[in-house]
This record gives C-alpha cells, sequence and structure tokens, in this order.
C-alpha cells in the first residue's frame, strides 16, 4: 500500500478485513452451526479469504481448510458433523481438561485465573465501542472468539465513517484505526499465536488444525495493514 490511496480503497481493503475477521469470529466463538457451514461450503468461503498469497501459513491453513471439505460434508452428513462439532468442544469447551483453552488470560497470567485484569481491561473496551455479543455474559470477555467478534466490530466502524465521509472522517478514522491497532497489539497477538499452535498441535481434524493456521497466519499480517492505513494522507 501507498499513501496515495483514495477513500474507495480503503473501504476496499476494510472490506477484505471483515470478510476475514467474520469468519474467524464465527468459527472460534463456539461450536459451528450447520447453517453457516452450509454457506461457508456452498460459496467456498475460505478459498476468497483475504491476503492469503501473502503469508504462506494462511495459504496453508486455507488447503487443509479445502482438503478437509473434500472428504467430509459437516452441513449434510451428521457423523462429519458431529466430529466437527466435537473437535470444537474438546479443545474449546471441556468437560475435560482444554488443550487449546480460548481465554487470553490463561496465557498471560501466571496464575491463569479469569475475571481478573486482564478480563476487566477487554470489559472496558468492549463498554467504551459498544460492543455487545449473546456470548457476553455466558463467556469471559477475554474469550479468542469474542476478541476477534469485537475487532470485527471495530472494522465495521470504520466501514461506516468510511462510506459518511464527513468534515470529521480523518480523526475518526485515526481513533478506530489506532484502537484496533492497540487492541490486536496488547490482547490477541499476546496470546493467539501461543492458542493457534496448541490447536493445530491438538485439532483431530484438517478443518481446526487449517483454522488455527489461518488465524496465526492472518493477525501480525493485520497489524501491518493498520500499520500502512494509518500511514495513509487523508486519515491524518
Amino acid at each position: 500500500m501507498t499513501d496515495q490511496l483514495t477513500g474507495f480503497d480503503i473501504s476496499e481493503i476494510l472490506y477484505a478485513r471483515g470478510y476475514a475477521y467474520d469468519i474467524l469470529r464465527r468459527f472460534f466463538i463456539e461450536e459451528p452451526t450447520r447453517e453457516y457451514l452450509k454457506l461457508f461450503v456452498q460459496n467456498k468461503m475460505y478459498e476468497n479469504f483475504p491476503f492469503s498469497g501473502d503469508v504462506p501459513g494462511i495459504s496453508e491453513g486455507i488447503k487443509d481448510i479445502a482438503d478437509y471439505f473434500k472428504k467430509c460434508n459437516p452441513a449434510e452428513n451428521k457423523d462429519d458433523f458431529e466430529e466437527l462439532h466435537w473437535d470444537y468442544t474438546r479443545m474449546l469447551v471441556g468437560p475435560l481438561k482444554l488443550p487449546a483453552p480460548p481465554w487470553e488470560s490463561v496465557y498471560v497470567r501466571k496464575d491463569k485465573l479469569l475475571f481478573q485484569e486482564t478480563t476487566l481491561k477487554v470489559r472496558r473496551k468492549y463498554r467504551k465501542y459498544g460492543f455487545t455479543s449473546s456470548e457476553l455474559g455466558l463467556e469471559a470477555e477475554d474469550h479468542i472468539g469474542l476478541e476477534l467478534d469485537f475487532m470485527y466490530h471495530l472494522n465495521n466502524l470504520s466501514l461506516k465513517i468510511a462510506r459518511e465521509q464527513n468534515a470529521s472522517a480523518g480523526e475518526e478514522m485515526k481513533e478506530l484505526l489506532l484502537e484496533q491497532q492497540k487492541f490486536l497489539n496488547e490482547h490477541l497477538l499476546a496470546f493467539a499465536p501461543e492458542f493457534a499452535d496448541k490447536m493445530a498441535e491438538s485439532a483431530e481434524t484438517r478443518f481446526y488444525q487449517g483454522m488455527a493456521k489461518v488465524l496465526k497466519g492472518f493477525l501480525p499480517l493485520d497489524s501491518k495493514v493498520l500499520s500502512e492505513l494509518l500511514n495513509i494522507d487523508c486519515i491524518h
């Protein structure tokens, strides 16, 4: 990217980021649903994952996911669906010891306790930007899926500003992009790479092995995308 990008170009980048975060949040916030899996497979949404050609880890993850769908059809086949459902549950929900705990606190706190300062910091960010989710109240706020959903929410707010193009758009956009970069660096990137490694190692399906690689590859790239967006003249 260059500092000569137009408002249209910026919107296109934001749309691409939204597409990526929408996929990630849906598959990490809860067990997959048949309805979304059907949409995901029919439209081959994984093949259109943004920036996949820029990071080997993302492209490797997409290949794993594609290979999984060549052999399995969880949207239509009951056994495939239950296997995929159990793979997520076993790793991130329980009832046994979780091989890939989904909460930031587990990775960044020595005591690994939830609902302490790490969780509260994330909670304050959510409140500041009016973020709500059906999972809030059911999960600690620093759950990987909720943090991805929050990034999707902030990106949508950025898109709204880009479309409106009012007099204060530049400053408002800058504030939101800075907030996303800060949240990404201070929270998601503080634990998601290790979480993704644990998921890739413990997953019993090629699907979640692939999703883990996509997650690990995308987040550092998105940090670079945000840095470049913040250097564009029209955002200052």
